[in-house]
């Protein structure tokens, strides 16, 4: 749109506010002739015309009838304020920042108790939203962090399984496996612990082990519920520190998997919640075996209670066992033959 009947808001303000400036100063050169006008009258007025901004020019008029009501051209300001300030007004009124310049440009003005009524309903308007937009983002940033922590129990477990079936890890002392191992497994805390593996193996050798702690909440009865995952990374090692086996285990690890998933409660007598987080334990164990081993169907063993899972082929053993006894961990254990060096 072009033209005249383009003027912005602003420009159609100025213009109007010039009109009445311009109908207050004729009627006032009819009334009372400026020769009758006191130094500081004439003065006073005088800001009234030259100001440089709109709210100078009518924060000077309001001071003039102020300070001289009964001064030479009180009646023309007087018409002028009565003419510019509801244009003015309806102009700021909209906004806080309007409604503010108004009450800074004529503290005293005709429509101050409007203007102050309406800037208390905004700013109370602007601090509940302030408030209820804060209350949103702390709720979605605590959302997304609990769903970040149900998360990292299944990434976690997926990568140690993924780390300890690779062929690399073996065939050596454990300090010089890849990087990929090593450094979460040893230089990242909480650091593991090393003791004699007794009779499990031969004379020399020991375990290494490390527990990660896994915090997070499911909804337990429509409340906020914490739970705590604990994953295990078990090394066996021969007398001079090469990986002979690997469990991975925990307390109900395979139903904290479920509930991270749900993000439910799964009650101790709850068999389906149970079933569903020995299903998912079963998946991530055969997505590992397959990305770092192989995929085909025939690496697949028979099975029977407590064990799940069994995958057998290319000289790498990944056994799955659910927990069916109080104070046993579900567990999976790994063994692979190093490669041929």
């Amino acid at each position: 749109m072009s033209g005249r009947g383009a003027a912005a808001p602003g420009l159609r303000l100025a213009r109007a506010l010039s009109c009445a400036a311009a109908l207050s100063v004729l009627s006032g050169c009819a009334s009372r002739p400026a020769l009758l006008a006191s130094h500081d009258d004439y003065a006073a007025y005088r800001a009234t015309r030259v100001s440089r901004t709109l709210e100078g020019r009518l924060a000077a008029a309001s001071v003039y009838l102020e300070r001289h009501p009964e001064g030479a051209f009180a009646a023309d300001v007087r018409a002028y304020l009565a003419r510019a300030e509801p244009i003015y007004y309806a102009a700021k009124r909209g906004t806080a920042a309007g409604l503010a310049a108004y009450l800074a440009t004529l503290p005293r003005g005709a429509f101050r108790e409007d203007a102050t009524r309406r800037l208390r309903a905004l700013v109370r308007e602007r601090s509940s939203g302030d408030l209820l937009s804060r209350a949103a983002r702390e709720t979605d940033a605590q959302l997304s962090r609990q769903r970040a922590e149900r998360a990292r129990i299944r990434e976690e477990l997926a990568a140690w399984l993924r780390r300890f079936l690779g062929r690399e890890a073996w065939g050596r002392p454990l300090a010089e496996a890849p990087a990929e191992v090593i450094v979460p497994f040893s230089l990242t805390l909480p650091s593991p612990r090393c003791a004699p593996a007794g009779e499990r193996a031969a004379p020399g050798a020991a375990v290494c082990a490390k527990r990660i702690a896994l915090p997070f909440v499911v909804n337990a009865g429509g409340e906020s519920a914490p739970r705590q995952a604990e994953i295990e990374i078990s090394v066996l090692g021969d007398a001079a520190g090469r990986p002979i086996e690997v469990a991975i285990r925990g307390p109900d690890l395979f139903t904290r998997l479920e509930e991270a998933r749900s993000a439910r409660e799964v009650a101790p007598d709850d068999p389906e919640g149970r079933i569903g987080g020995i299903a998912l334990a079963v998946e991530l164990a055969r997505g590992a075996f397959a990305a770092r081993v192989s995929g085909d169907p025939s690496c697949g063993r028979q099975v029977e209670a407590p064990v799940v899972l069994h995958l057998e082929c290319e000289g790498a053993r990944l056994v799955a066992r659910a927990a069916s006894e109080a104070g046993e961990d579900d567990a999976v254990t790994i063994t692979v033959a190093p490669a041929a060096r």
